[in-house]
């Protein structure tokens, strides 16, 4: 009697590759916009906008505080009620059955994503040098150019190896999406694994996908952390070019002159980085 069958690793594992797309769109999806909204929260957190705040509070506290297995289950059946309810109040015919799983796990987790991402950007932007923004400000920027060009550039730097990590979590939270009918590698693993009552060998071959998946995503980080590495600011000392007349007066102090030469090299860096060129 055979134990383990070597041979059927091998053959589910090839037989899972077609959903590793599924898992990766679910994956790359819900950290991309839980990561715009864990930026909005951090903004209105550090802002302290007033109602917003609070709510935002209650609300990371919710999805920090209860599992995300919970928060798929109380989703998937929330969402029918939610529709029946409209349809009931407006009139409307939309069915409570016809959201797509994917929606539903996509937005579950990217709200969890959120949750613990916003307070990682929060301290990434609070990172931020603030003579790069007084200096941007002294160059007549609007408070949103200088979160635009200035802050969220620096910042996204400096969050980017924490952004990964979440990203690596979130694949491997992924396999929780079969409980909302989503068929992806976990869940098929199950399908096959019951046809053949080989649940051992197809768990085995879906950690070993996880794991190469978790493997290629560390490489391709590391290599675009390497790109994304400023150039040390006394490296950048000395190669000022010659000062047009009416730049900077005379009359100006020689540190705010400094500090707008500081902010021409990053924001050139910052150019020279979005077209994919490494900075030396």
């Amino acid at each position: 009697m055979q134990i383990i069958d070597f041979g059927a690793i091998g053959e589910y594992t090839l037989a899972l590759l077609p959903y590793v797309p599924i898992t990766l769109a679910i994956s790359v999806f819900a950290t991309l916009l839980g990561t715009v909204i864990g930026l909005a929260m951090a903004l209105i957190k550090m802002a302290r906008v007033p109602v917003l705040s609070q709510v935002t509070a209650v609300l990371v506290s919710y999805l920090r505080g209860t599992p995300i297995l919970v928060q798929l289950l109380l989703n998937v059946n929330a969402v029918p009620i939610a529709i029946l309810y409209l349809n009931h109040q407006f009139g409307t015919e939309f069915s409570p059955v016809a959201l797509s799983p994917f929606l539903v796990a996509g937005l579950t987790f990217a709200l969890n994503e959120a949750a613990y991402s916003s307070e990682s950007i929060r301290a990434a932007l609070s990172a931020v040098d603030r003579r790069e923004i007084e200096a941007a400000q002294s160059l007549g920027m609007t408070p949103w150019q200088t979160l635009r060009r200035i802050t969220i550039p620096v910042a996204s730097v400096i969050a980017f190896p924490t952004l990964v990590n979440h990203f690596i979590g979130m694949l491997k939270q992924s396999s929780l999406a079969f409980v909302v009918s989503l068929v992806e590698v976990t869940a098929y693993a199950k399908i096959i694994g019951g046809r053949d009552y080989r649940f051992f060998e197809a768990f085995l071959a879906t950690a070993i996908i996880y794991w190469g998946l978790t493997v290629l995503v560390e490489q391709i980080a590391r290599i675009v952390e390497r790109r994304l590495q400023r150039p040390p600011v006394g490296s950048r000392r000395g190669k000022r070019g010659p000062v047009s007349p009416g730049s900077v007066s005379s009359q100006q102090p020689a540190s705010e002159a400094e500090a707008q030469d500081r902010v021409a090299s990053h924001l050139d860096d910052q150019l020279r980085f979005s077209r994919g060129v490494s900075v030396a």
